[in-house]
């Protein structure tokens, strides 16, 4: 498994952990009187006004901080895979234009051909459609290198 799809499975494995707990923390707290009780004590202790302090609020909060702080923990992940993602197109695009320059259109696209299919060969993409990839590259005219 590639190192980004691995840790894109992890985040989002984290996140479903920490939104299935906070909910069922919230569902606890809804139907759990002490947990009430001892936020009514805390509360007391320091002044603070309670009358919102009923177990369906309190679940509610719960479980909505949870299922925000997955939510974000996903959209920051997603957000620094297509900066990479960004960067490694930029990358490619630079190459593709010092190439183009030197040698022409013709032998920049086959340098990009071949750029894209070492990318491709280095990660071992085993899922997530390697077959009807190969099958789009070689109809579109990209060799691919076999190892020996």
């Amino acid at each position: 498994m590639p190192r980004g799809q691995f840790i894109t499975v992890f985040t989002l494995g984290f996140a479903t952990a920490i939104a299935l707990l906070s909910v069922a923390v919230g569902a606890a707290i809804f139907w759990s009187g002490e947990a009430s009780a001892w936020a009514y004590v805390i509360l007391q202790a320091h002044e603070v006004p309670n009358n919102w302090l009923e177990p369906a609020y309190m679940g509610l909060f719960v479980a909505g901080t949870g299922l925000f702080l997955a939510y974000w923990v996903v959209r920051i992940e997603q957000s620094i895979v297509g900066w990479a993602a960004d960067r490694t197109i930029a990358k490619l695009n630079r190459e593709y234009n010092e190439v183009a320059q030197r040698y022409g259109q013709d032998k920049a696209d086959e340098f990009i051909k071949q750029r894209a299919s070492a990318l491709f060969e280095r990660e071992r993409f085993d899922l997530f459609g390697r077959d009807d990839l190969t099958r789009a590259m070689a109809a579109a005219g990209v060799r691919i290198p076999t190892k020996p």
